[in-house]
């Protein structure tokens, strides 16, 4: 390993901690995965064959490592956690009603993502949330685009069919 190498990789740490946030919703997960993702980045630098971008491939190490961060802790409860800290920055503040129902609907929006299937939340996240194209989000996935197309298309429908279900049936209380 190269301070060249190395330097290549710390250009692409901002982009990598925000696909490894969009998956943990916790931002110290967040910058522990991205620090093991650059640690195997160093250490496999050798086997980079150039067949993708370094970008490409940097991702797709911090995605397979969120991955693994799933795996091992509770995902859903960290992620409403670390998404109710956050708050709306507005130039005018909403009345508090709007204010209460802009965060049931946010929260619900979040806990609904937390629940898709994990092959549909991450291309739906990589393509949605963060931005990259469907291709560059197949390379990262290792999946044919074909694949993230429809996995972002289930998402979609899977999560605009629950929002609609959630707010029929509190519209329906009222």
């Amino acid at each position: 390993m190269d301070d060249s190498q190395a330097s290549q990789i710390g250009q692409h740490v901002p982009r990598m901690y925000r696909v490894a946030y969009r998956l943990l919703a916790d931002a110290d997960k967040a910058h522990d995965v991205v620090q093991e993702a650059c640690v195997k980045a160093l250490a496999g630098m050798g086997r980079f064959n150039g067949q993708a971008t370094l970008a490409t491939w940097l991702h797709r190490i911090t995605v397979n490592c969120a991955k693994d961060a799933v795996r091992s802790h509770d995902r859903a409860k960290n992620a409403r956690a670390a998404l109710q800290s956050q708050t709306i920055n507005d130039a005018t503040p909403p009345s508090p009603a709007l204010a209460a129902e802009n965060k049931e609907l946010g929260d619900l929006a979040w806990r609904l993502l937390e629940e898709l299937p994990d092959d549909c939340r991450a291309a739906f996240a990589l393509t949605q949330l963060d931005g990259y194209s469907y291709d560059d989000a197949a390379e990262i996935q290792g999946q044919p685009r074909g694949t993230i197309a429809s996995r972002v298309f289930r998402a979609k429908r899977i999560l605009l069919e629950q929002m609609n279900a959630h707010i029929g049936g509190r519209n329906n209380e009222r």
